[in-house]
C-alpha cells in the first residue's frame, strides 16, 4: 500500500469518526435542589429550577359567587412547599375555607380552618398542624398573581395559609428583606380578575378595627382540588407526518456525505492499480 492510498485511507477514517462524534446526542442533565441552609438560617431552604419530567400541577380553586381561579403550582421551584399545598387540597382540608384578609392592590389571604368557626377574632392564627421550611427560589418571585405561604415571624411556620398578590409585591420577596422574605409556590393562569376583586373587596375596616381586613361579607373557597396535566402527545403526529412523506423523502446530508467520501477513495485506489 503506497502513501496516495494510505493517505486516502486516513482521510476517510478520519472523517467517519468526526461526523459519528458530531452526531452524537447529548444527554441533558437534571439540576438537583441546593439546600444551602447555613447555622444562621434555620428552617430555610433556597432551591433552583429543577427538570421534573412533567408539566406543573395545577391548582383548581372555586369560589362562591365569584367564580373559579386556577393556579400553576412550582413543582419544579418550590417541591415542599407545592407538595405541602397539594396534600391538604386532596384531603379536601380547603373545602369551606373563608378569605379573611383582603387588602386593595397587596394581596387576597385564605387558608385558615378557623374561618370555619363562630369566632372571626381568631381568623388568621390557625393552620393545618404541620409547618414547613420557608423554601426560597429566586426564580419564583412576588409577580401580579404570584400565590406565597403566609407565616409568622418564624421562617419555618408557614402551615396552611396562602395569599395571592394583587399586583406586583416585591417588598415580600426574599432578596428585599434580607433574607426574611415569604415563599412564592405558585401564580394565577386564570381568573386572576376574580382574585383581584377579591382583595378589592368591601372589609369592616375601622368600623371593627380588630377586624379592618376581614371581608364585610363571607368569601368561601367551596372546593380545592388539583389537575395533573399531560405532556402533549405529539409522538403520533410526528410518525403521521413521516408516514406521509416517506415516498419524497432525500437521502439525510451525512448518508450522502458519507458516500461521497467511500467513492473518492475507491477512485484514488482504482487508479493507483
Amino acid at each position: 500500500m503506497d502513501s496516495r492510498t494510505s493517505c486516502a485511507i486516513f482521510a476517510l477514517l478520519s472523517m467517519i469518526s468526526l461526523i459519528s462524534i458530531v452526531f452524537v446526542p447529548v444527554s441533558g442533565t437534571i439540576q438537583e435542589i441546593k439546600d444551602v441552609r447555613s447555622p444562621n438560617e434555620d428552617g430555610v431552604i433556597y432551591t433552583e429550577p429543577i427538570d421534573i419530567g412533567r408539566p406543573n400541577r395545577i391548582a383548581v380553586i372555586e369560589i362562591a359567587g365569584f367564580g373559579t381561579v386556577k393556579i400553576e403550582l412550582y413543582d419544579n421551584m418550590t417541591p415542599i412547599t407545592t407538595q405541602n399545598f397539594v396534600d391538604l387540597a386532596s384531603t379536601g382540608f380547603y373545602d369551606g375555607i373563608r378569605f379573611h384578609r383582603c387588602i386593595d392592590d397587596f394581596v387576597a389571604q385564605t387558608g385558615d380552618p378557623n374561618t370555619k368557626n363562630a369566632n372571626p377574632y381568631d381568623d388568621g392564627s390557625g393552620g393545618s398542624g404541620i409547618t414547613i421550611p420557608l423554601e426560597i427560589c429566586k426564580n419564583a418571585s412576588h409577580i401580579d398573581g404570584a400565590v406565597g405561604m403566609a407565616r409568622s415571624a418564624e421562617p419555618d411556620s408557614a402551615s396552611s395559609q396562602f395569599y395571592i398578590c394583587d399586583g406586583p409585591q416585591h417588598g415580600l420577596d426574599d432578596w428585599e428583606r434580607d433574607g426574611n422574605g415569604y415563599a412564592v409556590f405558585g401564580v394565577v393562569i386564570e381568573g386572576l380578575d376574580i382574585a383581584k376583586s377579591i382583595a378589592g373587596t368591601e372589609t369592616n375596616g375601622y368600623k371593627r378595627p380588630l377586624l379592618k381586613d376581614q371581608p364585610a361579607d363571607d368569601i368561601t373557597m367551596t372546593r380545592v382540588y388539583i389537575e395533573e396535566p399531560e405532556w402533549e402527545n405529539v409522538t403520533d403526529q410526528q410518525n403521521s407526518t413521516r408516514e406521509a412523506s416517506k415516498e419524497g423523502v432525500l437521502p439525510s446530508p451525512g448518508i450522502v456525505f458519507i458516500t461521497g467520501i467511500i467513492m473518492m477513495a475507491v477512485i484514488i485506489m482504482k487508479r493507483k492499480r
